[in-house]
Order: structure tokens, then sequence, then C-alpha cells
């Protein structure tokens, strides 16, 4: 592992201090995501593990911590929603795609449900609506609802304590890492 891998992440993930300051601390890519955790430094986690992790895997990760935040008070819409995030998960196909890309607009911005649409819609490439014109997904923008998508989550379950709930989603999210062996990416 060089530390080159643990800037690039911090940089995607747009971290800054006091997170970077821990980036000369770090043995490698998975012991810097234990030193932003140990230093309660959960928000810039989330935003580092949502880079970190495959862009599959992250969305699967933000749909689990959706489901869980919406578990007790999901309305029709956030079960649809959950409902097409998981068969994009299942086959993330451009039909799948495009189909969470169309229910957006029938979500509320500030639920969970709808970051991981967001997610999954910029995956791919936009169509300008009035032109026609396609241009290619921007870079790492899909990370950026994967950790939004976390951190609503985070609020909707616990907003007085949401340390507590955002480390459980760490803990998952450093789970599927180990799992799908994303840390030989940086090494």
């Amino acid at each position: 592992m060089t530390a080159k891998n643990t800037v690039e992440l911090t940089r995607q993930a747009q971290l800054k201090p006091p997170a970077t300051d821990f980036i000369a601390q770090a043995q490698d890519a998975r012991n810097y995501a234990d030193l932003l955790i140990g230093n309660h430094l959960w928000m810039d986690a989330i935003a580092y593990m949502s880079h970190a992790i495959t862009p599959r895997e992250s969305i699967w990760w933000a749909w689990f911590c959706a489901r869980r935040a919406l578990a007790a008070k999901a309305k029709p819409e956030d079960i649809k929603a959950l409902a097409i995030a998981e068969a994009w998960i299942a086959q993330p196909n451009e039909d799948n795609r495009l189909t969470a890309r169309k229910e957006l607009d029938r979500i509320p911005p500030a639920s969970p449900a709808h970051s991981v649409l967001q997610a999954i819609a910029l995956t791919g490439e936009f169509e300008n609506e009035m032109t026609g014109e396609k241009s290619p997904a921007v870079p790492f923008l899909s990370n950026k609802f994967v950790s939004a998508a976390v951190l609503n989550s985070v609020y909707e379950l616990d907003p007085e304590n949401p340390e507590a709930v955002a480390l459980e989603f760490l803990r998952q999210s450093l789970d599927v890492a180990q799992r799908i062996k994303v840390w030989a990416n940086y090494s």
C-alpha cells in the first residue's frame, strides 16, 4: 500500500482537515478508515468508504442503510424506490438505471431512498432532455449520493445520537469491503 492510494481516495471523497491530517499516520487505505472512525470523524469516514467500495457494492450499502432507516415509517414512494434500487443492485443494467432515474421526481429529496436512486441514476451517461445530447457520467458523483444516502439514513434513525448509528453503518461498510476484497485494489 502506498500513501498515494489513500491520498487519492481522500481527494475523491473531498476530505479536508482534520480528516486529512491522519493520512501520514495511515499504514494503508484500510487503516486510514479505522483512524477516521477512531477519531470520531464518522462523516468523513462515510464519505471515504463511499468512494473506497466499488460502485455497485457502495450503492448496496446505501440501500441497506436507507432500508433500515425507513423500515418503521416508510412511505409507499420510499418502498417503491427501495424496490427499484434492489432491482438495479441485482441487475445493474441500463433499463434498471433509467427506471431509477425516472422515479426520482416522485421521491422527496430529503429521503434516503431519493439519494440511493440518485446514486444509481448517476452511474451512467446523461441525456439532455432539451437537446438530446448525451454526456458521460461525472466521475465520483454517484459516490457523493451514496454518502448522502448513508448520512440521511443516520439522521433518519437517530438525530439525537447519530454517531452510534453511523458507527453501525460504517462497520457494515468495512464488512462489505473485506468480503469483496476492496483493500487489495489499494495495495
